[in-house]
């Protein structure tokens, strides 16, 4: 489950966003895709709000991260909606 944090673009992240990430991923679980929605677009917002953002590597890992704990469904969900969704 907590596999990302020995991948190469986790371990070179900025501490807090490595705390964020943490956060959000233990918020994360067992959530259906409509509930994650919301949980995303929120932490979202906070990282906007704290200046944070992400390299195209660091969003490469977070995809990883969010399609790895999803069902074959919701990851076609997921698909279809990542364009309307930028970390």
């Amino acid at each position: 489950m907590n596999e990302f944090k020995q991948h190469p673009s986790f371990q070179k992240m900025n501490p807090k966003k490595q705390k964020m990430i943490e956060l959000l991923v233990e918020t994360l679980n067992d959530k259906k895709i409509t509930e994650a929605l919301p949980i995303l677009m929120k932490w979202k917002e906070q990282m906007k709000q704290e200046g944070l953002s992400f390299t195209e590597e660091e969003n490469k890992l977070l995809t990883e991260i969010f399609s790895a704990q999803m069902t074959p469904a919701q990851r076609k969900q997921y698909e279809f909606l990542k364009p309307f969704i930028k970390y």
